[in-house]
């Protein structure tokens, strides 16, 4: 599913270039939930998403 067909599924307009993320939690590589802005708390982040295929799980 491409991103900008998520976006519409979930009620959201997609993210251009320079938009701030919003905050969102997901499950980091040992399934323990990783929260965006308790991460910028500690400093800047760089965001980077792989498919399911280039990762163990």
């Amino acid at each position: 599913m491409t991103a900008p067909l998520l976006a519409m599924l979930l009620g959201a307009a997609p993210l251009k270039v320079g938009d701030k993320a919003p905050d969102f939690t997901l499950p980091d590589t040992e399934g323990r939930p990783v929260t965006l802005s308790k991460l910028l708390a500690r400093g800047p982040v760089i965001l980077a998403f792989y498919v399911k295929a280039f990762t163990p799980g």
